[in-house]
């Protein structure tokens, strides 16, 4: 993305990396820097921004950004081993109400994978004793845990789920519509099904860009500038194609659903944190 910004905005653009924290050196190393336009965030600004804020005591907050967009999006999956019975979500929690802890899911902990199970089985009128909720501190490790019959159910990233593909049943995606590369319902759908009130869309990681909102708000030309040439390159076919290739996400959301999506879900992170239990 760096070089392809480069053509339209006819700078030379070098990226620095700053790793730990699940972002959260990155983050606080980005709010550090001169507010002037000369450094943007490029991260996965989404949950792991609102997971520093509400965890880690981080010094800045939410307000401090304005996010550009979310390109890459993944949403969490609800998904059993194939050799489970459940054939929907709703057979799945009529089987842990009627066993309650006899039934096991995968997480990892302060995951929206983790939240989005909390809100799944508070739709279904259960509490998170129903199910044995056995936490893995990497997404990698949960996935094999249910590829292998050691759990019965997973809730992960959906586009990270694709690699054991054939060893799940898909039942519900956590998002706003459901997806080509998965055969089930978006989670509220099979709420409404079951005759369940729907439940907020808790995103899972969202992958884009973010500048200072100071400068946004002293240059709020310079900062449409950088929203017109991430537009661009978006639209541009060849480029979005070799990001497909790559199998990196090219969705467009833009300033203002970006940024509603992470304040609404900022909320919803803040419900379920540990401070808050």
């Amino acid at each position: 993305m760096a070089q392809r910004l480069q053509e339209d905005l006819g700078t030379p653009i070098s990226v620095v990396n700053q790793n730990g924290g699940g972002g959260h050196v990155g983050h606080t190393y980005f709010h550090n820097m001169p507010a002037d336009g000369s450094y943007f965030l490029a991260s996965s600004i989404h949950p792991y921004i609102s997971n520093a804020i509400l965890g880690f005591d981080a010094t800045y907050d939410l307000s401090d950004f304005a996010f550009i967009n979310g390109q890459w999006n993944d949403y969490d999956l609800f998904a059993v081993n194939a050799d489970t019975p459940y054939e929907t979500l709703a057979d799945f929690m009529a089987a842990a109400k009627d066993n309650p802890g006899r039934l096991s899911v995968s997480v990892v902990p302060g995951s929206t994978g983790a939240i989005n199970l909390e809100l799944a089985l508070e739709a279904f009128g259960l509490d998170k004793t129903a199910v044995n909720i056995v936490t893995y501190q990497s997404g990698g490790a949960a996935r094999t845990a249910v590829a292998g019959g050691q759990v019965d159910m997973t809730v992960l990233a959906a586009d990270g789920t694709l690699s054991i593909q054939e060893y799940i049943r898909p039942l519900a995606l956590a998002a706003d519509t459901a997806s080509e590369d998965w055969d089930a319902p978006t989670l509220n759908a099979a709420l409404e099904e079951s005759g369940y009130e729907p439940v907020p869309v808790l995103a899972g990681s969202m992958r884009g860009l973010a500048a200072h909102a100071a400068f946004k708000e002293s240059n709020p030309e310079a900062f449409q500038q950088m929203v017109d040439a991430y537009h661009n390159a978006l639209q541009d076919e060849t480029f979005v194609s070799r990001l497909e290739a790559q199998d990196i996400g090219a969705e467009w959301l833009g300033p203002e659903r970006t940024t509603e999506i992470i304040e609404s879900n900022f909320e919803i992170l803040k419900q379920y944190s540990p401070e808050a239990e």
